[in-house]
């Protein structure tokens, strides 16, 4: 986890070892990403740039309205400088915005360096709190999530979607009474209660919810699958797949180390964290999903697919495992299957979701591959939107652009 440090401390006693900003930039040089602090000084910059350009041209309308007295008015009135603190906090929240969009495409090891340099500029900052919590959530790190979760609450006991997030990661744990706990203490939570109510086959509680849901918010997915099971009075098979969990959660360190791995691209070290975890319970299911990603990655793609379909067998609505399945058959060249999977990815209510950017690039791939450029574009165009990291997609969309015929 990050450290909790006040910012007072980037300060240096021996002032000759430059100003602030000089020492925050060698600091943020020293710990993120290259790449990233690049934008930050061009965007910085930026706004020098034009906040120069404006007190000039405003020095000029004034010089001519009122003479010599126009520079003095400029010194005189001009907003104050952004103050030391301000300009770390705006720094805090670029590295939060741009660890939430690295988070949403899978690229959990440059969003936890984004994001826990963003704690450690604004320690009290609630958003950069959330967005590491659902980071380490969405990446295996349960414990790192929940212990940020509980960061938040310190800093705003009343802060209810830490509360949410809590019931959430019970929820896809399996402890379901601990998540109404949870639930409860976030307060508006009448979705998700009744979608648990009629997951344990508690339908005559779920019922009034429902009824209050459909009246209150009748285009929410979730409620459209509970109102079509209030009509039917009972939860079919068929709508239980789209209100079961869409994933699942380990509390054993070795798959959190695993999928620490996986992220990094470790892929050999990775496999042998979850096998070593599948030995002491069989049945972590975080585990055999990172374990199939990581053969898939290895390219023993029927080995993934092994792992998948156990997955699928105990949690058949598990986005991750549906997503690696449908890449395993792909690599067999079961592209039929593997695009029925893609559409069953995107066809789940829950949105949005890290598998989305890769299941619209593989349904992409496969129109592209039968020459059908209009639907190939439609999903790489889309993928490529929420995903400007993969070049692989990049390419494959200019490539689709370039065969669709002149308009």
């Amino acid at each position: 986890m990050a450290e909790h440090r006040n910012l007072r401390l980037l300060r240096r006693r021996n002032e000759a070892r430059g100003s602030e900003p000089e020492r925050l930039d060698r600091f943020l040089t020293d710990v993120a990403d290259p790449g990233l602090i690049s934008s930050l000084r061009r965007e910085e910059q930026r706004r020098q740039r034009l906040f120069l350009a404006a007190a000039l041209m405003l020095g000029v309308l004034l010089g001519l309205l009122f003479g010599s007295g126009g520079v003095w008015l400029i010194l005189r009135f001009r907003e104050p400088a952004p103050s030391q603190s301000d300009a770390v906090e705006k720094t805090a929240r670029i590295l939060v915005s741009q660890g939430h969009s690295l988070m949403m495409v899978k690229e959990f090891d440059k969003a936890w360096t984004n994001l826990r340099l963003a704690t450690r500029l604004a320690p009290d900052l609630i958003d950069a709190w959330d967005s590491l919590a659902l980071a380490y959530f969405y990446g295996g790190q349960t414990a790192d999530a929940e212990s940020a979760l509980r960061k938040c609450l310190q800093i705003d006991p009343e802060y209810n979607r830490a509360y949410h997030i809590l019931g959430d990661i019970s929820f896809y744990s399996g402890d379901w009474s601990k998540a109404r706990e949870y639930y409860t203490k976030a307060g508006q939570t009448q979705r998700i209660l009744a979608r648990l109510a009629l997951l344990e086959g508690r339908f005559d509680d779920a019922a009034p919810l429902i009824r209050q849901l459909v009246h209150e918010v009748p285009d929410d997915p979730y409620v459209q699958i509970m109102g079509k099971a209030l009509a039917a009075k009972r939860l079919t098979p068929e709508l239980r797949l789209m209100l079961a969990p869409t994933y699942v959660v380990s509390r054993d360190p070795a798959t959190a180390l695993g999928w620490r791995l996986f992220y990094s691209r470790r892929y050999e070290e990775a496999s042998a964290a979850f096998g070593r975890a599948l030995r002491r319970q069989p049945r972590d299911g975080a585990a055999l999903i990172g374990r199939g990603w990581s053969l898939l990655k290895l390219g023993t793609a029927r080995e993934a697919q092994s792992d998948f379909e156990r997955a699928l067998i105990a949690w058949p609505s598990n986005y991750s495992a549906l997503n690696g399945m449908a890449w395993s058959l792909k690599a067999q060249g079961q592209v039929e299957g593997a695009a029925k999977l893609w559409r069953r990815v995107l066809e789940l209510p829950h949105r949005p979701h890290v598998e989305i950017p890769e299941s619209q690039k593989g349904l992409g791939m496969v129109y592209y591959e039968r020459g059908d450029y209009t639907q190939a574009n439609l999903y790489l165009a889309q993928s490529a939107l929420t995903n400007p990291f993969d070049p692989e997609t990049a390419r494959l969309l200019a490539s689709t652009l370039h065969q669709l015929p002149a308009q």
